[in-house]
């Protein structure tokens, strides 16, 4: 089974000096300014007024840099509700110092497709009531979102995204925060007006599935919903700041990389190490890379910022 994933560099110069220390992640579930609950009202930057009544979703491959050593780690994926206390703990490791969280909203490929009755009931691949798993082909909703809308609050809405497609990572800027002299607390709040951003909910919306305004929902929350303690926004797979082309994708390591401005970029692999980096010129770059398997392309120039997922088969 593919296991929570945390990446942790080495700095040799400090390994000596960092100590042991528990390391949680804390989710802090907000409607604005409020606790998340199903009593709380929210708004939509459309204008649009809501109350949820079920917020929930996967979190995986949770990976942090940087300035840790590389232990042998073991944490599962997590289910989270937004009306209750989010903080998972992921395990005790030598810490020198923090740059970022990242993690993906839904349940990667390797474990999408299995059979959920095969886990404890604990697990939370488990069965779930109400249901977290839309089916063996599908796989798990990566998120279900339900409530009320409409200037009455009479309308139902329902978005449950899912699909490998939607399957993507995002980054979060933070510190954390030290407990005493042994917990770093990672704080980031999640703020679910945020979730419905371009979304007309006083329709009272309905949609389930892989594309439209469920898979908006995912995008939605990599892109608006997280911030750090700290104030810092999320930095998700998709920016859509600059004008980027990458064909073929997937392909068997070569790609066609079109940018209108000199760029600068760095291509990172699954564990989050940086395998290629440099400059693109105006127009059409070649990029190489050997290994088979999932990247990201991070592309930067002075108008803005752009990443998108690259597949090596």
């Amino acid at each position: 089974m593919k296991k929570l994933v945390l990446f942790l560099f080495f700095l040799g110069a400090f390994g000596l000096q960092a100590q042991t220390k528990r390391v949680m992640l804390e989710i802090n579930h907000r409607i604005g300014s409020d606790t998340c609950a199903s009593s709380v009202q929210g708004v939509n930057n459309l204008g649009n007024i809501f109350k949820l009544n079920r917020i929930q979703y996967y979190i995986d491959e949770i990976i942090l840099t940087q300035g840790m050593q590389a232990p042998d780690t073991s944490s599962t994926i997590a289910l989270v509700d937004g009306f209750s206390t989010t903080m998972i703990d992921l395990g005790e490791f030598v810490v020198d110092s923090l740059e970022s969280i990242r993690f993906a909203i839904g349940v990667n490929e390797d474990l999408n497709h299995l059979d959920p009755t095969t886990y404890n009931p604990q697990h939370p691949l488990a069965p779930k009531s109400p249901s977290m798993h839309w089916g063996w082909t599908a796989g798990y909703r990566f998120i279900c979102a339900e409530g009320l809308g409409g200037s009455n609050l009479s309308q139902i809405f329902e978005f449950h995204g899912l699909g490998d497609d939607n399957y993507a990572h995002l980054t979060i800027p933070t510190q954390g925060t030290m407990l005493g002299t042994d917990t770093l607390l990672i704080s980031i709040n999640a703020d679910y007006n945020e979730l419905f951003r371009g979304q007309t909910l006083a329709t009272g919306p309905i949609s389930h599935g892989e594309t439209g305004a469920a898979a908006q929902v995912i995008h939605n929350m990599n892109n608006y919903v997280f911030t750090s303690s700290e104030g810092n926004a999320a930095m998700a797979t998709k920016e859509n700041s600059i004008p980027l082309t990458v064909f073929p994708n997937p392909s068997n390591g070569f790609f066609r990389v079109v940018v209108d401005a000199p760029s600068e970029f760095k291509v990172i692999d699954i564990l989050g190490r940086t395998v290629e980096s440099g400059r693109l010129d105006r127009g059409e770059n070649t990029l190489e890379l050997s290994s088979k398997g999932l990247y990201l392309l991070q592309v930067q120039h002075k108008t803005g910022a752009e990443t998108i997922k690259l597949h090596v088969r």
